[in-house]
């Protein structure tokens, strides 16, 4: 017993240090892109206008809003730092959900542990510290999942409590369209769980299926308000996913409710070669000359290898943790009948979301959170099963031996971890601002080149200015002005041809004019070498043309430069 309360107090000490350390990194002015360039630009807009107004130019705008319009009550108020512990607080709240349910299925110990497992964990701690949405949707996806298990443990006696379990994941796709897959699984979850739980003379079968339609359709009754409006106006309720296959349905809706319809003689046309497109793991070896093995260890080197900012390496870290879930694996028949069906369902909703993910889109850790709490509650269970199988062991060498391999890798986690934050702790550098010795703006310069820029015309330049992004990653928060976001190279191949023809720089100069843009803001560092390196013959000359001709130049710095047209 005294053990076990030192162990309770060492862990109630390192969550305290670990919450008190990732608040630290939250006192800093928001820097991360998705901020910038989403949720905090777009509230930003909305409350220059007055209230929410379509945003055409930006497609991030028709997202799901849930966390946004926090963010939006936060701008109000006047803090752009208090997005981020908005943010963290999701993250505090699942640590919360992951504590006490495995505080009630194994302990209080083993409670603290999955919490701090889950706060530890390099991918939680980075985003705890920015304006991003990531943790709202891990922490409905947990509470939704957790609701799901109350109801088989009770037995499934009505149907409110699928339907509270169908809200709480409909509010999670209100957060991020990463929803759409926890819905799905999660809408295939509950007519398992029924089945497995509920008796043949209740109609088993019925109750499923039954069960299954509550939970959906609570969960799109969450979502509504954003589905509403983006039907509204793009008439795509998910827009911008899907947007193509939404509006051929709609053609053939409209098509189909005419009285009459025309029948439409066509020429017959030359056959177009069928465009080539590349799975999202055939891209990666492409791009990253990877071989097959590579590729099919995906899963396992996710919990082993990762870099901020390296897509590589999937621009983010798990940590090996996590991967304690593989006793589970081995140990199945030693698996308490108490845990199997939540541990099986588990398993079922990450691997299966795992193994989608990495099918369905580049492959980036941000991107699989949603699952990071069902991991950390398989890795404590993984856990567990290790300790208690340890001590069941009568021989004394082998337990020894065990009981090393595993504090070895634990230990080895932990380390991870901790070199993790020290990482965070070097790039955010938050005493440097606390202390004064860099200001608001020039702690913003260190890690954004244009915002030098987006000072000069926030001063300089007349409020019904229009500019026009070129390169500058769509960063628009710390811009005052009114612009038009960049996409990629997209505003610069526009600028330079009309069709496949190249522009003359008069032609260019008007192009820009009936659009109402008034200046040009562009980062040089990336604009320029890309146009020589990759660009079409005679671009970065005809791009020279028309700055020196039609432009003046009237503010350059960190690589950014504006111009003013003439």
């Amino acid at each position: 017993m005294p053990e076990r309360d030192w162990m309770k107090k060492g862990l109630w000490a390192g969550l305290a240090m670990v919450v008190g350390f990732i608040a630290l990194l939250c006192l800093v002015p928001p820097i991360s892109r998705d901020a910038l360039v989403h949720h905090l630009a777009v509230p930003k807009l909305y409350i220059k206008a007055g209230g929410m107004v379509e945003l055409p130019t930006m497609d991030w705008s028709y997202y799901p809003m849930n966390l946004d319009v926090l963010y939006w009550g936060c701008l109000r108020l006047g803090s752009d730092m208090l997005p981020k512990f908005v943010h963290f607080a999701f993250g505090l709240g699942t640590a919360g959900l992951i504590y006490r349910y495995l505080r009630v299925k194994l302990g209080g110990i083993w409670g603290l542990a999955g919490a701090f497992f889950f706060l530890t964990t390099p991918v939680i701690m980075k985003l705890s510290t920015t304006v991003y949405v990531d943790l709202g949707l891990a922490f409905f996806s947990l509470a939704a999942t957790l609701s799901l298990f109350r109801c088989r443990e009770k037995g499934f006696p009505g149907w409110k409590g699928v339907a509270g379990a169908g809200v709480l994941c409909g509010l999670g796709l209100g957060v991020k369209y990463n929803g759409l897959l926890i819905l799905m699984l999660l809408g295939l979850l509950v007519p398992l769980l029924v089945s497995r739980t509920v008796p043949r003379s209740r109609h088993r079968d019925a109750k499923a299926i039954g069960f299954g339609l509550v939970f959906v359709v609570a969960a799109l009754l969450a979502y509504a308000p954003t589905g509403v409006r983006n039907t509204l106006w793009t008439g795509n309720p998910v827009y911008p996913l899907y947007n193509g296959s939404v509006q051929k349905i709609r053609k053939v809706g409209v098509a189909l409710g005419r009285k009459t319809v025309t029948p439409v003689v066509t020429a017959p046309v030359a056959s177009k070669k069928p465009s080539l497109r590349l799975h999202p793991l055939q891209m990666r070896r492409l791009i990253y000359d990877e071989s097959a093995l590579d590729i099919s260890l995906l899963p396992l080197r996710l919990f082993f290898q990762g870099q901020d900012g390296n897509s590589r390496l999937f621009d983010g870290r798990f940590s090996p943790l996590l991967f304690l879930f593989v006793p589970l694996l081995f140990l199945w028949r030693k698996v308490p009948d108490a845990w199997r069906s939540e541990v099986g369902s588990l398993f079922f909703v990450s691997w299966i979301y795992i193994v989608l993910a990495l099918c369905l889109t580049a492959v980036r850790v941000r991107y699989l959170v949603p699952i990071v709490p069902h991991l950390v509650l398989l890795a404590v269970y993984g856990l567990k099963l290790s300790v208690d199988t340890l001590h069941q062991l009568s021989r004394p060498v082998g337990k020894k031996v065990g009981v090393v391999c595993l504090a070895l890798f634990v230990g080895y986690g932990l380390w991870v971890n901790g070199a993790y934050a020290r990482y965070l702790y070097g790039y955010v550098k938050p005493l440097d601002y606390l202390s004064g010795t860099v200001d608001r703006d020039g702690y913003i310069a260190r890690y954004r080149s244009e915002h030098d820029a987006f000072q000069y015309v926030n001063q300089a330049l007349e409020p019904d200015a229009l500019l026009y992004f070129i390169y500058l990653g769509k960063r628009g928060y710390y811009c005052d002005i009114p612009y038009v976001p960049d996409s990629g190279g997209t505003h610069l191949d526009r600028l330079l041809h009309e069709g496949g023809a190249l522009r003359t720089p008069k032609a260019m100069a008007d192009y820009l004019k009936r659009k109402g843009l008034t200046h040009l803001v562009i980062n040089m560092q990336v604009a320029w070498p890309f146009l020589q390196e990759n660009g079409r013959p005679g671009d970065a000359e005809a791009l020279n043309r028309f700055l020196m001709s039609e432009t003046r130049q009237v503010f350059s710095g960190r690589g950014v430069y504006v111009f003013a047209l003439k």
